[in-house]
């Protein structure tokens, strides 16, 4: 679990270049090529559906409590919905306009829940379990991470 945690921490360290990085990726797809803007977008989806991966690894190795786990599973497989509504947001705005429009209307839904989504995944986790720890918590370091494997 050690390994997880620098990673992360790592991945963090390199947060501004990678978004530099993919910013002027996408300016350059949109000067050149649109359809270039799919796979940067897949790529960014697939990052969101690790990092939401290696969470829901450290997170389980913090608890054993089978409720906690189901719970977690439930927020990975947002996760997911996320980067594959990212991914068909991009695709259908660029080839299908009008379903594009239409599905980003639900992507905007989707993300302005977002923030509500992640306070009930804390809210439900506390209840079940008051001791877990969150999961900044884990990755700052301000609790041990080791003990618990």
């Amino acid at each position: 679990m050690a390994q997880d945690v620098k990673w992360i921490q790592r991945m963090r360290d390199y947060a501004v270049p990678v978004l530099i990085l993919y910013v002027t990726a996408v300016i350059v797809a949109l000067l050149l090529e649109k359809m270039w803007l799919i796979p940067i977008i897949g790529s960014v989806s697939i990052l969101i559906v690790v990092m939401g991966y290696k969470e829901m690894r450290i997170m389980w190795r913090m608890t054993e409590h089978p409720k906690v786990q189901r719970i977690l599973i439930f927020q990975y497989v947002f996760e997911w919905v996320d980067a594959v509504l990212l991914t068909t947001l991009m695709v259908t705005l660029l080839t299908a306009e009008d379903f594009g429009l239409k599905i980003g209307l639900f992507f905007g839904i989707w993300g302005v829940l977002s923030p509500f989504r992640q306070k009930w995944f804390t809210k439900q986790l506390k209840q079940i379990d008051p001791e877990l720890p969150t999961y900044e918590e884990v990755i700052e370091g301000r609790v041990s991470h080791e003990s618990s494997s």
